[in-house]
């Protein structure tokens, strides 16, 4: 009987390459551990180190380097994603070996790499559905990046209604996100699967007493939702913080800083790059401020802050998708000179801090540590591996 699960991945996963690759990297763990699960994922930047991090995970790992589309690819290409030869080559030699019973995507880029008629169910796993509105975009609270949003949302809009693959069945990581993807595609079976954090890996602050003031953003600093995000920050809300707290200081930490971002450094703005551990920068932060006003989907930083016993300030569309309650789990803020109300109001006041930074630890453990969040897998994956099992 075919019972081995194929793990299609777009990037080697990983715990230190942003939250899509740890996304990645539980899961192949969860389901490594009830299931044969292999892996083939492209051979690029990090993929020695996800090969030993997977080890007793995955029977088999391929990291296939390279090759891009071909011509006819290229020609004939009608969707926004490219399909890489030699991936495409490789699964179709795997799944032609029979041994399979499903095949998991990891997200609508991988779709290209499947041969045209796959006759085992597909899973696809979607870090985030849906895109803001045109509206949305160019009404947000920052201007950087804009047109650039705005062109994608098209392109992904135009290829979610007209080329939208056949699966069995859809992962998402919100209920929102459920909605959506059920509304646009009647009859798609939608499943939630929320992102998390490793409750055991990050600990709580043991304390919440100030001396100066450090507010904390993090993120993959060349994501154009995140360089909108500091930005915002930097520019609209910090400066009126350092003029009531002049040794203030504001940490902008995460790998692949944007020149736009990088530019932003001085007067008690620090822009680090790639940081070899991010409980040092967890730890020091008095508060965590993520103003989101694009982009979509669970973010996994905000959830590391969550882990980390951190009181949290963010937008309508941060919090978006997130079993969290405004002014109970954190402080939500929609305009910049809310944001900096809300931060006043937290600098002046220990025990506010104390409250919002335990509700949040709270969320975390009971919603999105990692051993709770990926359950609905197991019945999904027992019915398609073992069909005598319990259904989906």
């Amino acid at each position: 009987m075919a019972n081995r699960l194929l793990f299609l991945a777009p990037a080697p996963p990983s715990d230190h390459q942003g939250g899509g690759a740890l996304r990645m990297l539980h899961l192949l763990r969860f389901l490594g551990s009830r299931f044969q699960v292999d892996l083939i994922a492209p051979a690029v930047d990090g993929w020695q180190d996800a090969q030993r991090l997977l080890q007793g995970v995955c029977p088999e790992t391929t990291f296939v380097p390279p090759q891009g589309p071909g011509l006819l690819d290229r020609i004939g290409r009608v969707s926004p994603y490219g399909k890489d030869r030699a991936l495409a080559s490789v699964v179709r030699e795997r799944l032609a070996s029979g041994v399979y019973g499903a095949v998991h995507v990891e997200k609508l880029g991988m779709i290209p790499s499947l041969p045209a008629q796959t006759a085992i169910p597909v899973v696809l796993d979607i870090w985030s559905y849906g895109q803001p509105s045109p509206l949305r975009i160019l009404t947000g609270g920052g201007a950087a990046g804009r047109p650039k949003q705005l062109v994608r949302r098209l392109k992904v809009g135009w290829y979610d209604r007209w080329c939208w693959p056949l699966t069995y069945c859809v992962t998402v990581v919100s209920e929102e996100d459920r909605i959506r993807c059920e509304g646009a595609h009647p009859g798609q079976r939608v499943l939630v699967v929320p992102s998390g954090v490793d409750c055991q890996a990050i600990r709580p602050k043991p304390d919440h007493a100030m001396t100066s003031p450090v507010l904390l953003f993090t993120g993959d600093m060349g994501a154009e939702s995140n360089v909108e995000a500091a930005t915002v920050l930097a520019t609209e809300v910090f400066p009126a913080i350092r003029r009531e707290y002049p040794k203030a200081e504001l940490r902008l930490v995460g790998r692949n800083p944007d020149p736009r971002v990088a530019r932003l450094a001085g007067q008690g703005i620090i822009v680090t790059g790639a940081v070899p551990d991010m409980h040092v920068h967890l730890r020091a932060a008095t508060i965590y401020v993520a103003p989101h006003f694009t982009g979509s989907g669970t973010r996994t930083k905000l959830l590391e802050a969550m882990a980390a016993g951190l009181p949290i300030i963010t937008t309508s569309l941060g919090m978006e998708g997130m079993k969290v309650q405004p002014g109970r789990d954190l402080l939500v803020a929609d305009q910049p000179t809310d944001m900096i109300e809300s931060i006043q109001t937290l600098l002046a006041s220990q025990p506010d801090r104390e409250r919002f930074a335990q509700a949040a630890r709270h969320m975390a453990e009971v919603w999105y540590d990692w051993s709770r969040c990926l359950w609905p897998l197991e019945p999904l994956y027992h019915n398609l591996l073992a069909p005598k099992a319990m259904a989906c």
